[in-house]
């Protein structure tokens, strides 16, 4: 395989669990929704994090919903099957991207 693709999909495996990280340790907090700018979920110059948000939510392992009365905001939760995905993925030792971005750049 081409290096550079290689590397361009490790890369994105890790912004897609970085992500789910995210969302799975606010779900143990006080509220598990997080609520961010529409902008910042879906910036509108970067193709890659909108993909990633579209591909992640088509998985059903996060939910993102529209705010009442707020249309520049957003809610972001990790769903049920997003948290043993990423439960799965810790318990085999692939928790950290699944090491691949790690395995590559050493």
């Amino acid at each position: 395989m081409d290096m550079k693709l290689e590397s361009a999909i490790k890369e994105r495996i890790q912004d897609r669990f970085d992500i789910l990280h995210a969302l799975y340790d606010i779900w143990f907090t006080e509220n598990p929704i997080s609520i961010v700018p529409k902008d910042k979920c879906y910036p509108p110059s970067h193709i890659e994090r909108q993909r990633t948000m579209t591909y992640l939510v088509d998985k059903g392992l996060i939910i993102v919903r529209p705010v009442e009365h707020e249309p520049e905001m957003v809610e972001l939760c990790i769903t049920v099957n997003g948290i043993d995905f990423y439960e799965q993925g810790r318990l085999e030792g692939k928790g950290d991207g699944w090491s691949v971005v790690r395995e590559y750049t050493n």
